[in-house]
């Protein structure tokens, strides 16, 4: 008989202050980060924990895997008295682990414990929790040595997904999860705050190891789906590897087939790459680590980065650029030049993060040495969209939560909700693209004109909800060219945007009296090993 196993993220509520969690810490990477001040044009949605979805997937034994479960609910899976659970957490929730083991140890003793996830990193931590195993690094690995598995497998990505809450503050019902595809794990570049690198020891792992073995995935994903818009995950910098690339781009522009694919790259391998090859590729959206006008990090020396937005922006290829504030050499004077800076570029979206040491980084090594870690903050507490936990020389706490809450909303106020920037984007790549000599660009092209015919409808709806001239100005500006060149809105559109705008007033008016935290739906999957 194989062990019986269960893998479990922790359970909610989230982003609610309470002894477990903290109001900022909200389960959703848009609104907790990338568009974080923008109220109703905020992107809503949530992802599976696809860290233990692609370890049950990967074991070849019966696994049953728990996403977001309440209190209630978790205590009804541990009875069912599993061989081993592992749980995967993330270290601002310490509090929340620390529940779970002890709930585990009471209601079913025989059970062995395993926790991973980046608070698999805090120190000391056998001594602070009664667990059986800390998994730090690869989890399919570990878990397959752990259960006497043969370490060498064949990859197999999981059904994953992410699921849209509300547009607008419209409730989104009927449209299918958008599919994710785990492609490897970290990078090797090991900047300094980087989790992702060093957890994994400063390895790019990909289990994907060709562009070929990538496209059959792809392919697979799309068609089971039904949808195009795919997001190549858990890979830090994709374009690492630059064959793996361009066999993908040729495996795609062989097929005819036009995708819209969400990656990781850094700026110096965008270059060696080629922006028209990404197009090709199918990349639609890649996010991007600035860092800072200030910072050195090899992959970003050199590079003009406004001119490198703008050409991704002219192929049609959204980009998310990050940024941190608070670097050690950041001052008063001059960490406003760096926000314009980022401003300037006209990214789609935008991460603000603070310098955030967390364990297991080079930087919490640095800052605990130099005595610069905040004594007594709670685990909790450490969440790099909040306020910083460290000593700064030029800043105080309250001050870098201003500082980031002025970047988030200069953002947003300047260069308009992200959802029209996404927009404006595509509207551009659609004129350029439509014009190459390359079939496949311009079938890229013909892919963003049909979404314009749709994106009429949220301009309407824009122009009336935006709450400054400046914004409605912007949105304007869009509209004018989008509907210029694929006809004004009809009787259907203006009827979906008045919809669309009474939808966001409703959210508006809750989001002020009951808050707009979405909880994540609870999800068990049971797998099976395939015959």
């Amino acid at each position: 008989m194989p062990p019986k196993v269960l893998l479990t993220s922790v359970f909610k509520p989230f982003a609610v202050d309470d002894i477990y969690s903290r109001k900022e810490s909200i389960m959703e990477l848009y609104h907790n980060q990338l568009t974080k001040v923008q109220g109703i044009y905020s992107l809503r949605n949530g992802y599976d924990s696809y860290g233990i979805h692609v370890i049950a997937q990967n074991l070849g034994i019966p696994c049953t895997t728990l996403d977001f479960p309440s209190q209630k609910r978790l205590i009804r899976e541990i009875k069912k008295g599993y061989d081993y659970i592992g749980i995967s957490s993330i270290v601002h929730n310490f509090q929340k682990i620390k529940w779970m083991v002890a709930q585990i140890r009471k209601i079913s003793p025989r059970s062995q414990i395993i926790l991973g996830g980046f608070c698999a990193t805090i120190p000391n931590l056998k001594t602070i929790l009664d667990v059986d195993y800390i998994c730090i690094g690869d989890g399919i690995t570990f878990m397959r040595e752990l259960l006497g598995l043969p370490t060498e497998f064949e990859f197999k990505n999981p059904d994953v997904g992410t699921r849209f809450f509300e547009i607008l503050g419209m409730p989104v019902f009927g449209i299918p999860r958008f599919p994710q595809i785990i492609i490897g794990l970290g990078c090797s570049y090991g900047c300094d705050f980087c989790s992702p690198s060093h957890f994994f020891g400063r390895r790019h792992i990909r289990f994907y190891k060709t562009g070929k073995s990538l496209f059959k995935e792809i392919d697979r994903v799309s068609r089971n789906f039904g949808l195009d818009f795919i997001s190549l995950l858990g890979d830090d910098n994709f374009l690492i590897d630059l064959d793996r690339a361009e066999e993908l781009r040729q495996c795609v522009v062989q097929s005819g087939k036009v995708f819209n694919l969400m990656i990781f790259g850094s700026a110096d391998k965008v270059i060696d790459f080629g922006v028209e090859k990404l197009a090709e590729m199918g990349v639609g959206t890649i996010w991007i680590g600035r860092e800072g006008l200030f910072s050195n990090y090899p992959k970003n020396r050199g590079i003009d980065m406004k001119a490198l937005m703008a050409e991704l922006r002219r192929y049609g290829i959204k980009t998310i650029l990050s940024s941190i504030l608070l670097l050690d050499n950041h001052t008063k004077e001059n960490i406003r030049e760096d926000i314009d800076e980022h401003l300037s570029c006209r990214p789609a979206t935008s991460q603000f993060s603070h310098y955030a040491p967390v364990p297991g980084t080079p930087l919490w090594e640095r800052m605990s040495k130099e005595g610069r870690l905040i004594p007594g903050i709670p685990w909790e507490d450490m969440h790099a969209f909040h306020e910083p936990w460290y000593y700064h020389p030029h800043f105080t706490v309250q001050e870098g939560r201003d500082i980031q809450e002025e970047a988030y909303q200069r953002d947003f106020h300047e260069l308009g909700p992200s959802i029209l920037r996404f927009i404006d984007t595509e509207y551009e790549g659609w004129k350029y693209l439509r014009q190459s000599d390359k079939a496949h660009l311009r079938a890229r092209a013909e892919f963003f004109a049909q979404q314009m015919r749709l994106y009429k409808i949220l301009l309407a709806a824009m122009d009336y909800l935006v709450p400054t001239d400046h914004m409605r100005e912007l949105v304007r500006n869009v509209r004018k060219k989008v509907e210029g060149d694929f006809g004004g809105t009809n009787i259907f559109h203006l009827t979906a945007a008045g919809a669309l705008f009474l939808s966001g007033r409703l959210r508006e008016f809750r989001n002020r009296h009951w808050g707009d935290v979405i909880q994540p739906p609870t999800k068990v999957k049971y797998y099976r090993p395939s015959k």
